[in-house]
């Protein structure tokens, strides 16, 4: 594949190459035709065509043996200094056979025999115009031939710049998975601890079966850049299923809107879970009173709300823990969504509430 991708360039280039000045020898023919009756030229369009294409096949192979000379040796590309050297380098070589070949196009004009004798005699005498144009269509050819190659490079490391920010940005969103699951884990670990400390061994043993079901989901989606938000749901709904365990009827979950979650609408794996888990901390955690934790969906044109709130209690502080949630959130929201996706926390009547604004369609 990388050989045949090579191979192409060269030919590529050829074929631009030998289109660019076939063109050029076109229009040209076409001036001269527009003056063959003054010169009293009867030769057909195509024949002068055709005789500018003799005349300037010079220029068109030292352009292309220009372009793999470069390709060859890239870093004499490198500063402008070596471009100017090449350029002196080109015309100095260039030029002389440029004009040759113009000579021996004249000979067969004047049907001149081809000689290098007539080639140079028709030299010494040719108008200065014509060498003026040769200088001007071989410095043209020139920066053809550099500018392509500068923007072809431009173009190849902008790619391999945008791979390595995409392997940074994937090594990034998998070090934050990496981040989160344990998060996950050690919370839900401390969960069960709880049981196992009121010596409720039932409880504890179904909690442990629970968390094998919940971190099979974590495991296979972690595998995933992508889930649909309705199974993001009910992953939320079977963590609630393990925390009910722990806090029996005092966990009190109102879910709203759940009708809107269609299957196009994906998301990230556990984003959810933690704006859930967070209001559990803020909430239950805090008192001993019964929950009132909403989760509430609601569209916004192409936008989709998540909110998750909790009442706020005053004098009451969270209980230990590793508080990443919020912040993972953000970090993997802006690392797939970019700017089109946000989370917003703040404090309205006497509760915390948590907004996620998600794009319901991703673009290609």
């Amino acid at each position: 594949m990388h050989s045949s991708s090579a191979m192409s360039g060269p030919f590529r280039a050829f074929l631009i190459n030998f289109g660019l000045w076939t063109l050029l020898c076109a229009v040209a023919g076409f001036s001269t035709y527009g003056d063959a009756e003054h010169y009293r030229d009867l030769r057909s369009y195509w024949m002068m065509t055709l005789g500018w294409w003799c005349g300037y096949a010079a220029m068109m192979v030292q352009s292309y043996l220009l372009y793999l000379v470069y390709l060859r040796h890239p870093d004499w590309l490198a500063t402008r200094r070596r471009i100017s050297y090449g350029y002196v380098v080109y015309m100095a070589l260039g030029w002389p056979l440029a004009m040759l070949g113009l000579a021996y196009r004249r000979c067969f004009k004047f049907d001149l025999a081809p000689t290098l004798a007539n080639a140079w005699h028709y030299w010494v005498s040719m108008d200065k115009f014509e060498w003026f144009v040769v200088f001007v269509l071989l410095s043209l050819a020139f920066g053809v031939v550099v500018a392509s190659l500068l923007w072809q490079r431009h173009r190849q490391q902008s790619n391999e710049l945008a791979e390595v920010r995409l392997s940074l940005e994937r090594q990034r969103l998998a070090a934050l998975r990496g981040q989160l699951e344990p998060h996950f884990i050690f919370n839900t670990l401390s969960a069960i601890g709880a049981m196992v400390r009121t010596d409720d061994k039932t409880l504890a043993l179904d909690g442990l079966g629970r968390l094998g079901d919940l971190l099979q989901y974590a495991l296979l989606s972690s595998e995933r850049d992508w889930i649909s938000l309705r199974q993001e749901l009910q992953f939320v709904r079977d963590y609630l299923e393990l925390q009910h365990l722990r806090f029996g009827a005092r966990l009190q979950i109102d879910i709203e809107g759940e009708h809107l979650l269609d299957d196009d609408i994906e998301c990230p794996p556990m984003l959810l879970q933690p704006l859930v888990e967070n209001a559990l901390r803020h909430d239950l955690e805090c008192h001993e009173q019964r929950s009132d934790i909403r989760v509430t969906f609601a569209l916004d044109a192409d936008v989709l709300l998540a909110q998750v709130s909790n009442p706020i209690y005053a004098h009451s502080a969270p209980s230990a823990g590793l508080g990443i949630g919020l912040r993972g959130i953000r970090a993997r929201l802006k690392l797939a969504y970019g700017d089109k996706a946000a989370l917003h926390t703040a404090r309205a009547d006497g509760r915390f509430v948590a907004t996620l604004r998600l794009p319901r369609q991703l673009e290609d």
